[in-house]
């Protein structure tokens, strides 16, 4: 049982993470193909997902390393994760669909770079567009944590009364 801080922190992380990983994907065609700069950049994606995907499924993890059995998958856990993979996956494909015409565009009016602007917008809408989800998912697990502490608080009352 987490506070109920901890989810809505868990919530914002993981929006920003979802615009991170699009918005540092697009950012990163400013710099040279095959750089080393472009692919820190890319290093740094792939470490926050995976440190992101570590932190959610951490229960899990503990569990299985305790050899205990695992929890069948939470259906709107599974809808919330369908949702933000489709909400990043349409802002990427967006943004690689507009990326040259509108960088081009950008240039010409004199931005030196197009791509950071771009990453910075479609960054800003992915997080936007996963948010809610998130955070109605830590609100379900809000409730849900207040369930578990009061049905053990009855328990512990039912043994203590036993008549």
């Amino acid at each position: 049982m987490a506070a109920p801080g901890v989810h809505r922190v868990r919530a914002v992380a993981s929006a920003a993470v979802d615009g991170l990983v699009v918005g540092a994907g697009e950012a990163a065609r400013d710099l040279p193909p095959r750089s080393w700069a472009r692919a820190r950049v890319y290093a740094a994606i792939l470490a926050a997902v995976t440190t992101e995907t570590v932190v959610r499924e951490l229960p899990a993890l503990r569990r299985a390393l305790r050899g205990l059995p695992v929890l069948p998958d939470d259906p709107e856990d599974r809808a919330a994760r369908l949702h933000q993979a489709l909400a990043t996956t349409g802002w990427g494909l967006a943004v690689t669909i507009v990326d040259g015409p509108l960088a081009r565009a950008l240039r010409r009016r004199g931005l030196a770079r197009p791509h950071l602007l771009l990453g910075v917008v479609v960054g800003v809408a992915t997080a936007v567009s996963t948010a809610p989800v998130w955070w109605h998912r830590a609100t379900a697990r809000i409730a849900e944590d207040l369930s578990a502490g009061l049905d053990d608080e009855l328990a512990e009352l039912l043994a203590q009364h036993p008549d």
